[in-house]
Order: C-alpha cells, then sequence, then structure tokens
C-alpha cells in the first residue's frame, strides 16, 4: 500500500511539473533595446536618453505585455507604443503604451494589450490582433517613445523574440 501511494505521489509531484513546463512553453519573450541613434530617418536622434524592454506574448490568452526601464529623458514623453515595421523602416502605431503625462528623466512603462487594444492598419496589413502577433513574432515591430523636443521619437528600439 504504501509503494501504490507513494507511486501516486511521484505521478501527481511530476505531472504538476509538466503543467508548468507546458504553461511556461506558451510564453514567448521578447527584448529591445531603445536608443536614439535607432530612430528613421538615419542617422537618427542624438540623445543620452535609453531603454531596455521586456515583452512577453501569453500564447494562452493572446495577451502582450511589457515592463520598458526608460532613463535620461530630456523633456516630457508625449507618446509611447509598438510600431509594425522592420529594422531601420518607419510603419504605423498599432498598440498604445500608457504612460504619465509629460514624464521625464528616469521611469518605468508597464502594461499589457490585448486584441481590444489594437489600432487597426490594413493598408499595412495589420488587419487584426493575429496580423500583429505575427508581426511581432516575425521580428517585424519596434517601441518608440516620443518626447516634446523629438515628436517624431527620442528612442526607438526593435522587438527582438529571445531564443
Amino acid at each position: 500500500m504504501r509503494r501504490v501511494l507513494l507511486t501516486a505521489a511521484a505521478v501527481l509531484f511530476m505531472s504538476g511539473f509538466a503543467g508548468t513546463a507546458h504553461a511556461q512553453n506558451n510564453i514567448v519573450r521578447f527584448v529591445a533595446v531603445l536608443a536614439g541613434a535607432n530612430e528613421t530617418p538615419a542617422p537618427g536622434v542624438l540623445t543620452g536618453a535609453f531603454a531596455n524592454a521586456t515583452v512577453t506574448l501569453d500564447l494562452n490568452t493572446q495577451t502582450v505585455s511589457w515592463n520598458i526601464d526608460v532613463f535620461n529623458i530630456p523633456s516630457g514623453t508625449n507618446n509611447a507604443h509598438f510600431h509594425v515595421g522592420g529594422p531601420g523602416l518607419a510603419g504605423p502605431t498599432v498598440v498604445n503604451v500608457a504612460f504619465p503625462a509629460g514624464i521625464s528623466n528616469d521611469y518605468n512603462l508597464s502594461g499589457s494589450a490585448t486584441a481590444a487594444n489594437l489600432l487597426v492598419r490594413a493598408d499595412q496589413g495589420i488587419r487584426s490582433w493575429d496580423d500583429f502577433i505575427q508581426a511581432l513574432l516575425g521580428g517585424q515591430t519596434y517601441l518608440n517613445i516620443h518626447t516634446i523636443v523629438n515628436g517624431g521619437g527620442e528612442i526607438r528600439g526593435q522587438v527582438i523574440r529571445v531564443p
């Protein structure tokens, strides 16, 4: 009887790990390094501002989440968002990132979005949330933070999938 109980406990224990591994396999991780030199057109924006971002995609819930640590923004932030576009190419805004109005210097932006937050850009091939997810998975999205001084974008970083 004791052996049966130990075996049952071991099976339950291992299935718990399998469930955790399965859930983790449905999370896709991305990073982005935002800098003025990445802004378009080349040569970008001369600025001391930069940011490091982590982005996750939960394939089960189709939720995109982000955590962006921003440093040295010299003037008030007036926009932050995901764009669709390859490296060095300008593209349309598709998901807005919430920020406190006029924030500058060092700060953190975090949040999440679902299909309800998509700004459809049919003329650029973004007709649905699935299109945005495909662009994200394919390395065709970037994060951009705009300021009062650099309305076209102060810092930008391509969102790259972590292997």
